[in-house]
């Protein structure tokens, strides 16, 4: 007595339910690393917009884009002496100007619009600023330009 009489048949539909099963098992794996990678590429946009008004206060440093070199050296110490306004020096340099420092006031809305102009009394340069705070923590700053999305200016808190 012979078990398979159709043995050829019976060999070629394990071959094909086995190249099934394998195609499945390859669906399920893509799924998972698609989901997997979904899952770990989103994130939370939420947190890139933050205004901490009370973070202003200290030395700012700006921070330049890899591969800039000889930008020298850009620093804003804010002292607040309210909430929306104080004064800021702003210190530069770098190696063909040397070192400056001027000293401005700032104001600041509750939204993050910043101003930094001349003191009324100042007869200096003409350095004012006007961009809005995008973010603003104890260790970041982001400076775009007002009602926009373009970035001017990234800082790192350094005191």
């Amino acid at each position: 007595m012979q078990d398979f009489p159709l043995h050829g048949v019976y060999i070629e539909t394990l071959s094909t339910n086995n190249i099934e099963m394998k195609t499945m098992k390859l669906w399920r794996i893509a799924f998972v690393m698609l989901a997997a990678f979904s899952l770990t590429s989103c994130s939370n946009d939420d947190d890139n917009d933050v205004y901490e008004a009370a973070e202003l206060g200290g030395t700012w440093q700006k921070v330049y884009e890899e591969g800039v070199v000889d930008a020298g050296m850009v620093q804003y110490t804010f002292r607040p002496q309210s909430a929306n306004n104080g004064t800021v020096d702003i210190f530069t340099s770098d190696w063909a100007a040397g070192d400056t420092t001027v000293y401005r006031i700032y104001t600041v809305t509750d939204a993050g619009h910043l101003q930094i102009s001349p003191k009324p009394d100042d007869t200096s340069v003409a350095l004012t600023v006007d961009c809005d705070i995008r973010r603003l923590t104890s260790t970041q700053m982001i400076w775009n330009k007002p009602g926009t999305n373009e970035e001017i200016s990234r800082f790192k808190k350094v005191k």
